[in-house]
């Protein structure tokens, strides 16, 4: 199956109906980390954008490897390198020697990343630092979007994530991060569609 494919088998589990283009400018981001990005990654970018996944996880938008401070891919990433110690053993010869990009975190704080070690993009595994768990570090062997996909159905031995809200999500639901920050500017809680209780007490 190819990357794109996994894109379109995903559409069928969670619907892009509050997605967005990114408009991703992908030369000067991939001249920034020094490496293209998965083609699955991409199409996702282009078909549903940076945003929530059912109140509980964030796909992160591309940005340069700099803004560390930030909660995008940058600021994920130099979270994510920072607690990068993984046992060689546990995880096949020369892993603890790969750089990890991170493209999503969820709401309990673990990071979701690639293991860049290969020359393709397309062959590089997800790698979930779970902030809860006896074991931080879990690789799994396949690309974002079939990650995302085998948490939806449970295809994996365990949730790979500190909170269940997306593991064996019948119905995942995604809002594109413009749409979902118009809402609550607006008083609206875009994951219950029912008025913020908190809306005017601070920005957002």
């Amino acid at each position: 199956m190819s990357e794109n494919e996994h894109v379109d088998t995903l559409l069928s589990i969670m619907p892009p109906t509050c997605g967005a283009d990114e408009q991703v400018d992908w030369r000067a981001v991939e001249q920034g980390w020094g490496t293209t990005f998965p083609s699955d990654y991409v199409a996702f970018m282009a078909t549903y954008g940076a945003g929530g996944v059912s109140d509980g996880f964030s796909i992160v938008r591309p940005e340069a490897p700099t803004e560390e401070f930030s909660q995008e891919m940058g600021g994920e990433t130099a979270n994510a390198r920072g607690v990068w110690e993984p046992e060689p053993a546990s995880y096949g010869p020369g892993t603890s020697r790969l750089p990890v990009i991170a493209w999503g975190v969820s709401s309990g704080a673990d990071i979701a990343c690639w293991l860049t070690g290969g020359s393709d993009p397309d062959q590089w595994p997800v790698a979930v630092w779970k902030r809860h768990g006896s074991t931080p570090w879990t690789v799994y062997d396949c690309g974002m979007t079939e990650f995302l996909r085998r948490v939806f159905l449970r295809e994996l031995a365990d949730c790979p994530f500190s909170d269940s809200a997306l593991w064996g999500a019948a119905s995942p639901r995604f809002i594109h991060w413009r749409e979902e920050q118009r809402q609550w500017d607006l008083g609206i809680d875009p994951w219950t569609g029912e008025p913020d209780p908190y809306a005017g007490m601070y920005d957002r």
